[in-house]
């Protein structure tokens, strides 16, 4: 049972609660005292940690992940066996994609494209790396405090397929709602499946629904091999048609007639996010890599405005001088230090990006489609770009926020790619009717430094007052805050439509002593109020 692990300690972790479980470990909430942070601690189910060979594979595997280092790849701090408990430590990160379309049932297309292009970079760094996710899903797609897509399960969908190809285990490796093609049929797998599962993840983060379903695994796993999937837009009118043709280029049965790479991929959303944004503001950037001074520089000038976006000072003369002369400095440098360094220690330097991009696959020779377009990761010493003004807009719980009326997150979200200017933030909360305090603008006029914003839109409620004599008018004041006081007459047939709080009750009628009292306006429920009031002859 699960719970045997809960207030104990398994290496340095305290192990705090489970928050989750899966077909072949546990997940935790666990407690780094080092650190001083919580972890999520992945455990192996007791039937799999007893298995020698698969708790090896499993360690390995997680071992080998624990070697992805990208922004968008959930990092794995330890791997270890205490007693009969083989576990694996990462990023606590407890909301997930499927978390947010339980919510929102489909993304906004700018949270979409913003998904997409997270999960896309951090797909192409790990092909590059050697390593094929397998099971891409939104179970697997975290969410980090910032609205950063993390991918999770790196490693662990491989070491399961090379234990069942051993040992001849009767077992589904992956998820079927979310197979390739290729893996469906049994085939040898490459990056390129991965890029299927995230067409049909983006399939279904885009329109609510999964392009194919059915009663057992094996009928679905046929749909994937012979049906082709309903266009996004039947189901989701309001999404782009670029966007639409993305998702199903990623949905061809094919791998050759997918994206190559996630490289190109994340290029095509980005393309979509930079064009769609309004009056020429970009409101989404992927972050490629965040390491000051890394550059990734195209060979050829056919994305340059992809460079631009990346590093928008690069276009002042005086910048583009600056780099010039930090590279021409760095070239003259290099011979100096080969010769400190003394003979036979560039031997020992590691495979240059044109020596990765030939990495064979791990099943069947073919080298990656990963480097389609090659790319020179340079890192120079460049000057500092000029601070850029940086927007954080925070909400309450399960309110979704919008700038200049494009959702780009809920509760939290925080940027530093927006150009200076004014716009327009908002945050709304769901509430039937047309509650008027469920939503809440501002006007932010971004130019330097960090600008926050906490906006606090309310639910609405019901009052329904009943008065003897029932001539009676009431006013109704919020106890806290400046909104604007309410009047009406008490034979109003409905009920009055309030954000929730506290209020200042005043009932008065002709010949009548004034009635005053506070009341309490839930979100979502009627308070029923009945008063007499005292009057003269």
């Amino acid at each position: 049972m699960p719970e045997r692990y809960l207030g104990q300690t398994l290496g340095k972790f305290r192990v705090d609660s489970l928050v989750g479980s899966g077909g072949f470990a546990w997940v935790y909430k666990a407690w780094d005292p080092e650190l001083e942070i919580p972890v999520a601690l992945k455990v192996l189910k007791p039937q799999y940690a007893g298995d020698e060979k698969f708790e090896s594979r499993f360690r390995r595997e997680a071992s080998t992940a624990a070697r992805l280092r990208h922004p968008n790849i959930v990092k794995i701090f330890a791997v270890g066996k205490e007693g009969t408990a083989v576990y694996f430590a990462m990023d606590y990160l407890p909301q997930n994609l499927t978390d947010r379309l339980e919510v929102m049932t489909a993304l906004p297309e700018p949270m979409l494209l913003r998904m997409g292009i997270d999960v896309a970079s951090a797909l192409g760094f790990a092909h590059r790396e050697g390593v094929v996710h397998r099971d891409i899903k939104v179970d697997n797609i975290l969410f980090d405090d910032h609205g950063n897509a993390v991918v999770a399960d790196f490693g662990i969908a491989r070491a399961v397929s090379n234990y069942v190809d051993q040992t001849g285990t009767n077992m589904v490796v992956g998820t079927p709602q979310y197979f390739s093609p290729e893996q469906a049929r049994g085939q040898p797998l490459d990056g390129r499946a991965d890029i299927y599962s995230l067409g049909v993840t983006l399939f279904r983060a885009a329109t609510g629904e999964l392009p194919f379903t059915g009663d057992d695994w094996y009928e679905i796993a046929r749909q994937h091999v012979e049906d082709k999937p309903p266009k996004p837009r039947a189901l989701n009118p309001t999404l782009s048609r670029e966007v639409e043709q993305i998702i199903l280029r990623c949905l061809e049965k094919e791998p050759d007639d997918r994206f190559p790479n996630g490289e190109q991929l994340c290029q095509a959303l980005a393309d979509v996010a930079h064009e769609g944004g309004r009056a020429g503001r970009t409101l989404i950037v992927p972050p490629i890599d965040t390491r000051p001074g890394t550059v990734v520089l195209p060979r050829t000038g056919a994305n340059a405005t992809w460079l631009e976006r990346r590093l928008p000072w690069l276009e002042r003369p005086a910048a583009r001088f600056g780099a010039a002369a930090a590279a021409v400095l760095l070239f003259l440098a290099l011979p100096a230090v080969f010769l400190l360094r003394g003979p036979g220690t560039a031997a020992s330097t590691s495979a240059t990006p044109a020596a990765a991009a030939t990495r064979t696959g791990p099943t069947d020779g073919k080298s990656l489609p990963a480097t389609t377009r090659e790319t020179i990761a340079t890192t120079m010493a460049l000057p500092a770009a000029p601070v850029r003004p940086s927007l954080r807009v925070v909400g309450p719980k399960g309110a979704v926020l919008k700038v200049d009326g494009q959702a780009v997150g809920t509760r939290s979200w925080h940027t530093d790619t927006l150009p200076a200017g004014s716009y327009v933030v908002s945050a709304e909360l769901p509430s039937a009717g047309a509650c008027p305090s469920a939503l809440q603008e501002r006007t932010v006029v971004l130019d330097s430094g960090v600008k926050s914003v906490r906006l606090e839109p309310r639910a609405c409620g019901w009052l329904k007052l009943t008065t003897q004599p029932p001539v009676a008018t009431y006013t109704l004041k919020p106890v806290e805050g400046s909104g604007k006081s309410l009047q009406g007459p008490v034979a109003h047939p409905d009920s009055i439509m309030l954000g929730a709080g506290s209020y200042a009750l005043s009932l008065a009628a002709p010949f009548c002593a004034q009635y005053s009292d506070t009341i309490e306006v839930r979100p979502g429920a009627v308070l029923s109020r009945r008063v007499r009031l005292i009057c003269g002859k």
